[in-house]
């Protein structure tokens, strides 16, 4: 499961990383030119990544779906994938509108995306990151879509065991409240608005800026 969410990840997130220090040149030039305005351009890039990164996590959840066997609602495990692609998607933009140009952008990566993998509560149990980081966390989008998947895929669906239930031993470990799943799909679309908006804010800056 948290392979399948963080090569979701790499794969919608770090194009997007790159694609405005790429295009600022023209878009400057276009923008200079009244071809367009700020507005314009930030809806367009954002509807054309919306529907490439719905095609992408599609194929991708499918093949694992499939292939891994997994026993989640299918809906469930889609929308936690896909939302949490795109508030990624988001965040990969907005370091990109902040950069000068792509190489600049590719050393952020880490930066980006490292953070959300230690902290999402998997490798590192929450109650073992320091208070000071643990603030971290609520902000990496890893964190909800762990946390969606796991209830999807392991609430109810182990019998006790010498006593134990597993399953829930597993959500309890990341700190999984099944009945807030909907908290958590809440929380990335606030993540994917608040990026966002911050990237139309940081077009609007850069290009007033130069002209």
């Amino acid at each position: 499961l948290l392979m399948s969410l963080i090569a979701n990840i790499f794969s919608t997130a770090i194009p997007s990383l790159i694609v405005f220090p790429e295009e600022r040149p023209v878009f400057l030039r276009e923008y200079s030119t009244n071809h367009y305005s700020v507005f314009s351009y930030f809806a367009s890039k954002l509807t054309i990544e919306l529907a490439v990164s719905g095609v992408q996590v599609c194929v991708s959840s499918m093949l694992t779906y499939l292939l891994v066997g997994f026993t989640a609602n299918f809906g469930i495990f889609w929308a936690g994938l896909y939302l949490m692609a795109c508030a990624s998607t988001a965040l990969g933009v907005l370091v990109g509108s902040l950069v000068e140009n792509p190489a600049m952008a590719i050393e952020f990566l880490p930066a980006v995306f490292m953070p959300q993998i230690l902290f999402a509560g998997f490798f590192v149990p929450p109650e073992l990151i320091p208070v000071w980081l643990s603030w971290i966390r609520y902000i990496c989008p890893l964190t909800y879509g762990v946390r969606i998947v796991l209830a999807a895929e392991f609430d109810g669906r182990c019998d006790d065991i010498s006593g134990k239930n597993y399953c829930e031993a597993v959500l309890e470990n990341v700190e999984v409240d099944v009945d807030d799943t909907w908290w958590y799909f809440l929380v990335l679309l606030g993540l994917f608005c608040f990026f966002r908006l911050l990237v139309l804010f940081c077009l609007k800056r850069k290009a007033d800026k130069f002209y």
